[in-house]
């Protein structure tokens, strides 16, 4: 069925497919929609009344358009070529990664789901970059096999996050690039309560912790699509790991919050393109089990609420 569906639309001039993909983006919003509630509130709550119904209606319709988009482009990328990257990606920063890797010791690349975040490494694993990314698998079985094809075709190398910390070491060390996506919600034995939109959420700290045992430098990287065409703008920039602290269990946490900003500030900039659709804020809804900073502690809604220490 994916292979049928990729073949039907690479038949397809790119501007008919995006048109179709936001056919399916109306049929979504309106008829089936999956996933609207969830966005609404989660934009209600980030905005705290900053938003009215029909801002957060025009965010929430963005969004769907952003994904449904992404989904016609996944389904065409079985032809895409180094030339459509050259042509679409208008790339800045791309020598802060070159520079990286001239240390040898791999790179780190701080991603997260704004924008078009598949594209963004399937076009540059295209132009040659050794591309490793770690991802959760998806659980229908068609679309995971066709998925995990499409990446490998492009030069994209899928790590699971499921006993991936040597897997992500000797990447590292082989010189390649590793990128961590970090703004969807950690399991607690994976993640660190930070503040995010001013609502506690648990968050990866991998990015410092991996830089902190193996010395690779680490950049952050965002592609914003241009309107509703096939244009995207990617931006990267270093970004040094700091010590203030000196203590690992400290620094990790500095530093994971100055990331977490960082990508709060990408989605402020141009919110309908980030996946407003998933439950971010589950620590938020239910802190109880959670370790809470103390700075942190007075976002907790439940102020009876007994936490931990």
């Amino acid at each position: 069925m994916m292979l049928l569906l990729s073949r039907l639309f690479c038949a397809m001039p790119a501007g008919l497919a995006i048109a179709v993909g936001r056919f399916f983006a109306w049929f979504w919003y309106w008829i089936l929609p999956v996933g609207r509630a969830v966005a609404d509130r989660n934009l209600r709550d980030a905005y705290r009344g900053d938003l009215n119904r029909s801002q957060r209606r025009w965010i929430v319709r963005r969004c769907i358009d952003i994904q449904a988009i992404g989904a016609v482009e996944l389904l065409r990328a079985v032809e895409y070529t180094r030339e459509q990257s050259l042509q679409y990606v208008h790339q800045t920063g791309m020598e802060h990664i070159d520079r990286a890797l001239e240390q040898g010791k791999g790179c780190i690349v701080v991603a997260s789901h704004v924008g078009s975040i598949d594209l963004m490494g399937y076009s540059q694993a295209i132009l040659g970059y050794p591309m490793h990314v770690v991802v959760k698998d998806i659980h229908w079985k068609p679309a995971q096999d066709f998925i995990r094809a499409l990446r490998e075709r492009t030069g994209v190398t899928l790590i699971s996050p499921r006993k991936s910390g040597d897997v992500i070491r000797q990447t590292l060390a082989d010189n390649k690039i590793v990128a961590l996506i970090i703004d969807q919600h950690a399991n607690r034995y994976r993640g660190i309560v930070c503040e995010f939109f001013g609502m506690l959420a648990s968050v990866t700290p991998a990015p410092a912790r991996f830089h902190f045992d193996t010395g690779a430098p680490a950049v952050t990287a965002v592609m914003y699509r241009r309107g509703n065409t096939s244009h995207f703008d990617m931006t990267v920039e270093p970004f040094e790991m700091e010590r203030p602290h000196g203590e690992l269990d400290l620094d990790i946490r500095h530093n994971t919050e100055r990331l977490t900003a960082i990508i709060e500030g990408w989605i402020r900039k141009d919110p309908g393109q980030w996946l407003w659709l998933h439950k971010r804020w589950k620590v938020h809804e239910n802190p109880e089990g959670w370790e809470i900073p103390e700075k942190l502690r007075h976002l907790v809604r439940d102020a009876d609420l007994q936490l931990p220490g």
